[in-house]
């Protein structure tokens, strides 16, 4: 029987997001986005004001938040409706439109950082002393002018903001073709059944116990990416070639310090990760082998390595039962915060269904006055609890900062993000762990964290080189090819999983193709910094009491008001050295040496 994905008109209305509460309608909408549109002018009526006196700087900096608290929800509004299902042309035109109006907007705003930065000190000194009001602006005030060597003229500003619609291309091209027109084939399940591959099924279908459905699902879905290869490196190319024109525009060392200056990030962040793991890769090797002899293959392929090793003792929540546990894990942050994720829970936060058409993975987003979203594609297995609980971090440390800081300081870098998000897996995890006295379900709980420190630091690292290195390859002039980037995704592979993973030469190196983060200017080393710091945080607040769980909720209440690694030392955590990374691989080490303790106490065998 062949199991076709849901429209969304099938999908219960409980399951899905309730976005009236950002605009009733798409008139609403409109309505919204014209009052934006037409009030771009007088962005531009407010240039050479910023000098004039204490009051008119503060009165301009607070007419430019109004409206880009508005400009906020038109974007997020147009994004969330075009991702129910890209298919609808109607409302990826608005999305195209949300995103212009952005560029706009940006293009008269393009004075502003060049003019605050005309003032000399002694004059800004002057305005914060005389207005008590821009005292609240200090922070804003002070990360634009560490900008100073990075900032150009306003007519160069302007030029690079108009520019803004042509260089995001490479993005828009990359999830239409994803989401949209790539057209995996059918496959037979374990029972037997056709069933059309997508991403979301993809992920389940590759940790499948059935090795066969393993193997199809892994090279169907590579051999749909093969047919379009040549197109994906020609746009993966333009993008790092965008990533590279605006880093010297701006007059950065390179991408690397121009994607990391935006949150104050210094370049030995990125760096000591990338070393510190490397420095790790026997143990990474030590867990490849593992898995291989627990598996009791010949060999070790690339499609084995996110099978479950203990299917004994796995086990699937439905959405109820983990929302229920979820709740559970997430008590020792406090009533308030429990509260808060119980009525994301009952008033619609989440659209948790696949439905065609849909954007595949999962996300948080809202703006500021709106309820914290979550997207999320269910395919009833385990991780997807894990995601569930990974994106209301999200939405929470949302709802924390909006509820405690001003609009300017309501956002807050990717940085500290996937720090909240990544927390709330660990108290999950831990929850699971600690309350499983089955032996042969804490294997599979410790493989579950097994796999989970390997996807989230290891191989999001493992991504983080390869996107250092195609940026440097850009940098030196060269055009990447799906050749190049074939040969350098499988070394890297090789590399991080050692001599006992066999890779299909044919097929192993254009992994790359499918990697949506890589259109995201060196996201994914965030991903590691973050595990490694919320592992340490999550220790905090498990292992102590009310003053480290209120280090933990004062991080999620600062928003944008300190920058990122400031805000971290400030909760315990130190990720400008090694000493977190390394903390993991020790947490890495003590689950597997657990395993084979109690592997030795099972007697365990394949065929147990």
């Amino acid at each position: 029987m062949s199991q076709a994905v849901t429209e969304r008109h099938d999908v219960s209305e409980a399951e899905t997001w309730d976005l009236t509460r950002i605009y009733a309608d798409w008139n609403a909408w409109d309505a919204a986005a014209a009052d934006i549109e037409g009030r771009l002018g007088e962005l531009a009526a407010m240039q050479g004001r910023l000098g004039r006196s204490a009051v008119d700087f503060r009165l301009v900096i607070e007419s430019i938040h109004s409206m880009r608290e508005i400009l906020s929800r038109v974007c997020v509004y147009a994004s969330m409706r075009s991702d129910e299902d890209t298919r609808i042309g109607d409302h990826t035109a608005r999305d195209g439109r949300a995103g212009t109006l952005a560029v706009a907007f940006s293009e008269a705003l393009s004075w502003f950082e060049p003019e605050v930065l005309e003032l000399d000190d002694a004059t800004l000194a002057t305005f914060l002393d005389e207005d008590p009001g821009l005292r609240l602006y200090e922070h804003l005030l002070d990360d634009v002018r560490r900008s100073r060597p990075h900032t150009l003229s306003p007519e160069l500003e302007a030029l690079l903001a108009a520019a803004g619609n042509v260089t995001r291309g490479a993005g828009q091209v990359f999830n239409a073709l994803n989401n949209a027109d790539l057209r995996f084939p059918t496959i037979q399940d374990e029972n037997g059944d056709d069933i059309e591959l997508t991403n979301g099924r993809y992920s389940k279908l590759v940790r499948s116990a059935d090795r066969r459905v393993r193997r199809d699902a892994h090279e169907n879905y590579m051999d749909a990416y093969g047919g379009v290869i040549n197109t994906l490196a020609a746009n993966l190319d333009a993008n790092v070639k965008n990533h590279v024109f605006y880093a010297r525009a701006r007059r950065h060392e390179s991408c690397l310090h121009a994607s990391l200056h935006s949150n104050a990030v210094p370049a030995e962040v990125f760096h000591s990760l990338v070393d510190t793991v490397n420095a790790g890769l026997p143990s990474i090797h030590r867990y490849t082998a593992l898995k291989k002899r627990i598996l009791g293959v010949a060999e070790l392929r690339e499609y084995d390595l996110y099978v479950p090793l203990f299917t004994e003792g796995e086990f699937t929540l439905d959405y109820a039962e983990s929302c229920d546990l979820m709740i559970e894990a997430f008590a020792p942050l406090g009533d308030e915060y429990v509260a808060a994720v119980r009525n994301g829970v009952v008033n619609r936060w989440i659209d948790v269904r696949e439905n065609v058409g849909k954007r595949s993975g999962a996300y948080s987003s809202g703006a500021f006055g709106t309820d914290p979203y979550i997207l999320l594609n269910w395919s009833d297995q385990l991780r997807d609890t894990f995601t569930l609980a990974h994106e209301m971090g999200h939405s929470m440390h949302s709802w924390s900062t909006c509820r405690y800081q001003p609009y300017v300081y309501s956002d807050y870098p990717i940085f500290t993000a996937e720090v909240a998000s990544t927390f709330n897996e660990m108290l999950l995890m831990r929850l699971m762990i600690d309350g499983s006295d089955d032996p042969v379900r804490r294997l599979f709980l410790l493989d579950t964290l097994l796999d989970q420190i390997n996807s989230t630091v290891f191989r999001q690292t493992m991504f983080a080189e390869v996107e250092h290195a195609v940026h440097r390859s850009g940098e030196a002039g060269e055009t990447l090819t799906a050749e190049s980037l074939d040969t350098l995704y499988l070394d890297t592979m090789k590399r991080y999983w050692g001599p006992e993973v066999e890779f299909d030469p044919d097929r192993s190196g254009r992994t790359w193709c499918r990697i949506p983060h890589f259109y995201y200017n060196f996201y994914v080393y965030q991903y590691a910094t973050a595990f490694a710091a919320s592992a340490a945080l999550a220790r905090r607040v498990l292992e102590g009491g009310r003053s480290e769980r209120e280090d933990y909720l004062g991080f999620l209440r600062s928003g944008g008001s300190r920058y990122p690694v400031d805000t971290l030392r400030s909760a315990g955590i130190d990720v400008t050295t090694s000493r977190p990374v390394e903390d993991v691989f020790h947490l890495f080490e003590s689950s597997m040496d657990e395993i084979e303790t109690l592997l030795k106490e099972l007697s365990w065998t394949r065929d147990r």
